[in-house]
């Protein structure tokens, strides 16, 4: 018995740990990492689904770090001008640079693909009862892992475009191809997500948002459906009729709503209530799974913790930002600034990198403000504020016309901003404008304003200084180059300009 417990603990360790390059091996032992998997009961199965979501946040906040890295491209957040060599200064000239910033996708590729592997091995080697309830128990958290995988892919082809497709251990190969963005859509993304939504509980399996549900599976697809409607497929008008059924059956039927308090949203004591986050990452320093909200965040000239100043807003964005609850919430525009025989409140504009600092997540702070680099709190992936507003725009888009629940949804996230309304008197081209802005502000630093510059094709627009020279421009993408390392190893030809 002490022998079986043994292996099985290193299987499950092999796992959880495994890597595109060793897809294809197997424990030494006399117990398969299949065998394994089918033999798990669901207590194991969840908890090998919950691993997902470790390996999702991946290595010391790699995914929500290196995530807001590549957000500098867009034009919400930057980065500090006074830091010597900074790599972010690549992302701000919309010129990635495959040997400064390699260690960003060197961090997303194998991230994303570990979650897609181990993802792959529960779902075509588990075994499910055929007890129908004990069939029904499984297929739930056979969904979360059909979410997973569907998650990854979206931000794969996003990011880097053409990929390999693997769905099964024996796809994976050094000599295997990039697949297609569409295909990959077709084959990876749409159906994995369809499953999940089919598969998922009502309500998550932690009863918040840690865990998805089904219709944290429903507002992805509302969002992929929405990407193809745009760069690089440009599908339109029948894709976006397709993001507006999904979101308006959310809408419809979830039960969801808006957080009362915009602000209540990025506080620790209250993650893990039943509110508007869907799905998003539950960081914790005690579990060490940390978000990097801490040092980060803080300028460098702050007293009594200098911030390592890694990311702050742009000034420019944060002047055109609506005098609401939000901005109040996500921007310090003054702070103690100096050391502790010499130290005075300054205005950001007088500050030593002369930018307004984030401080939407400051609230997840271990300690005294600024003290750690390691903080709790969540990195939000879906919210209903999402699902409103994507209605609103699919609806017009598809339709040309702004309906009554188009108006209502985009009025609710301004409402409760405290925000100034948009009226009836709009058109369809005004009411775009006004979704897409209220977009910008609504999800201020969380990582998704890039992609809606990229499928709108609006980064010429809000980026126009840099565009001119940008690597983008260029080669006609907006991709982020292959990890040299996957380059090297499989001879592939890298995105064009790099």
């Amino acid at each position: 018995m002490k022998n079986f417990v043994y292996i099985a603990a290193i299987t499950i360790s092999l796992l959880l740990t495994t890597s595109c390059v060793d897809l294809t091996q197997e424990p030494k032992s006399f117990l398969t990492e299949e065998d394994y998997i089918a033999s798990m009961n669901l207590d194991g199965f969840q908890k090998a689904a919950t691993a997902l979501y470790k390996n999702l946040w991946y290595h010391n906040y790699g995914f929500n770090n290196h995530m807001q890295c590549i957000s500098v491209c867009a034009d919400d957040i930057t980065y500090s001008p006074t830091k010597a060599g900074n790599p972010l200064a690549n992302y701000g000239a919309l010129s990635p640079s495959l040997s400064v910033n390699n260690a960003d996708f060197n961090m997303l590729w194998p991230n994303f693909y570990t979650v897609i592997n181990n993802a792959n091995k529960l779902i075509n080697n588990v075994t499910i009862p055929e007890d129908a309830m004990q069939e029904e128990k499984y297929k739930q958290v056979l969904g979360e892992v059909y979410f997973m995988r569907g998650l990854c892919y979206f931000y794969l082809v996003r990011i880097f475009g053409d990929i390999p497709l693997i769905l099964k251990g024996e796809d994976a190969s050094i000599q295997m191809p990039r697949t297609s963005v569409e295909e990959i859509y077709n084959q990876a993304i749409i159906p994995s997500l369809t499953t999940a939504a089919e598969w998922l509980p009502e309500t998550s399996r932690s009863g918040f948002s840690s865990t998805p549900s089904k219709w944290a599976a429903k507002a992805c697809l509302a969002d992929v459906y929405m990407t193809m409607a745009g760069w690089p497929l440009k599908k339109g008008v029948e894709f976006y009729s397709k993001a507006a059924m999904v979101a308006k059956e959310i809408i419809q039927n979830s039960g969801l709503e808006l957080t009362v308090n915009y602000s209540d949203l990025w506080k620790e004591a209250l993650k893990e209530e039943a509110n508007e986050h869907i799905f998003a990452l539950h960081h914790s320093v005690k579990d060490k799974v940390a978000s990097n909200y801490g040092k980060a965040y803080y300028p460098k000239d702050f007293y009594p913790n200098a911030g390592w100043a890694e990311y702050y807003s742009s000034e420019s964005f944060y002047l055109n930002f609506p005098d609401d609850n939000r901005k109040t919430w996500n921007f310090m525009t003054e702070w103690e600034a100096g050391t502790s025989t010499n130290h005075r409140l300054v205005n950001y504009t007088e500050s030593v990198d002369g930018l307004p600092a984030i401080s939407k997540y400051f609230d997840y702070d271990e300690g005294a403000p600024g003290q750690s680099a390691q903080s709790n709190g969540i990195t939000c992936i879906y919210r209903y504020a999402d699902v409103l507003l994507m209605y609103a725009e699919a609806s017009t888009r598809a339709t040309g016309n702004v309906d009554a629940l188009s108006l209502r949804s985009l009025n609710a996230v301004q409402n409760r901003a405290n925000s100034p309304i948009t009226t009836t008197s709009v058109n369809a081209t005004e009411f775009e404008k006004a979704v897409f802005d209220e977009r910008g502000w609504e999800f201020f630093a969380e990582m998704k304003r890039w992609f809606d510059l990229v499928r709108l094709e609006k980064v010429a627009e809000v980026r126009s200084t840099e565009w001119g020279a940008s690597t983008f421009k260029a080669n006609n993408h907006y991709y982020m180059p292959i990890p040299y390392a996957q380059i090297e190893l499989t001879g592939w030809t890298n995105n064009a300009g790099y």
